[in-house]
């Protein structure tokens, strides 16, 4: 088995990760179909569980002022303790990354693995970092001004309330928490990023050859592998099919758009997760703040501003400046010039034939 990880870790990691995620959701299907009222008429685990979250979420409004993130993801599995174990589903990328690493390369593929949260790899100085990471947050700021400014003009001054909400416009400390949550501890991208972008990242770019094409490649796997938790909302009643299939055409789009993004800033610090984590989050927050309803329209009053356009304009711009390269070059200068000490060529070198 360990010639096979070590040939073949994409592989190896994209079944682990795929595979824990479609355990869970399994799980989520059976309890839907096996106990359909297990909390009372027409209250099952997931709608049970949804339930709760609102009532958690409101009795603890600064937590709850970015409900993706960590803290308040645990408050609510807290609250229902059969759920908890979906903790895994974002954090699946991750735990296969570390599985694939253990058993491929052992201690020395764990360590260089864990060795990418730091925010500055390589060679890297810490006022160039300092400004790689105020460049990435400055240009968060713009994405979700601008968002918000194509929110307004095509809603009106009904979408305002939902905005406010949405990006924690309520006071200064709930603009804090919502941010700062949402920018390092997104349940999503703190729990998956080490996976796709620490670990896969660097090897699709080594067996492609092309950053860009291994972006692609990248985006449309993480995008798919997200697609088992969509069952259980299907067998609830909280989505149709048609409208299923319409959301998964545009989120395939805006990860393989955001994937060129965090990529490049990944490249651009030498390797770290953490402008992928930070991308990613901002991708959630931003993403999260565009859906709401509109007092008085009831359900068909949904306001829900796609950021594919958003994201597929910026994945441009990063092109344009950057190239099919994706700073790549540079993440290989910071690592002795031809990335011999980049700590993932341990396992992207040997795995990308």
């Amino acid at each position: 088995m360990r010639d096979s990880i070590r040939a073949h870790p994409f592989r190896w990691f994209y079944a682990i990760a795929f595979g824990i995620a479609s355990l869970l959701w399994t799980y989520a299907v059976v309890a839907e179909i096996v106990a359909p009222d297990a909390y009372g008429p027409g209250q099952s685990l997931v709608d049970h569980y949804f339930t709760v979250r609102a009532e958690v979420l409101a009795a603890h409004p600064l937590i709850a002022a970015h409900p993706d993130g960590v803290p308040a993801t645990l408050l609510s599995y807290w609250a229902v303790p059969l759920v908890f174990p979906f903790l895994f589903f974002p954090g699946a990328p991750t735990t296969a990354a570390l599985i694939v690493v253990a058993a491929g390369w052992g201690k020395s593929g764990l360590k260089a693995l864990l060795s990418l949260y730091h925010p500055l790899r390589g060679s890297l100085g810490w006022r160039e970092g300092a400004r790689l990471y105020l460049t990435l947050l400055l240009l968060v700021a713009g994405v979700a001004a601008l968002a918000g400014t194509v929110t307004w003009l095509r809603a009106g001054d009904l979408a305002l309330p939902g905005l406010i909400q949405g990006f924690g416009l309520q006071s200064a400390a709930m603009f804090t928490s919502a941010w700062l949550v949402a920018l390092f501890a997104n349940q999503g991208a703190l729990l998956e990023e080490l996976g796709w972008r620490g670990f896969a990242w660097p090897l699709l770019v080594h067996k492609f050859g092309v950053p860009l094409v291994a972006a692609v490649v990248l985006g449309i796997c993480w995008a798919l592998w997200h697609f088992p938790r969509e069952v259980p909302l299907l067998l609830a009643g909280q989505n149709t099919l048609p409208r299923l299939l319409a959301g998964q055409s545009v989120f395939i789009a805006s990860c393989v758009g955001m994937t060129i993004i965090a990529g490049y800033f990944v490249n651009l610090s030498g390797g770290s997760v953490w402008p992928a984590i930070i991308v990613h989050g901002s991708f959630n927050m931003i993403g999260s703040a565009m859906r709401f309803e509109l007092p008085g329209a009831g359900g068909s009053g949904q306001v829900h501003i796609s950021l594919m356009v958003l994201w597929i304009i910026l994945a441009a711009a990063v092109l344009l400046v950057a190239g099919r390269d994706l700073g790549w070059q540079r993440r290989m200068a910071l690592h002795g010039g031809d990335g011999n000490t980049d700590p993932s060529r341990l396992w992207s070198k040997e795995g990308s034939n």
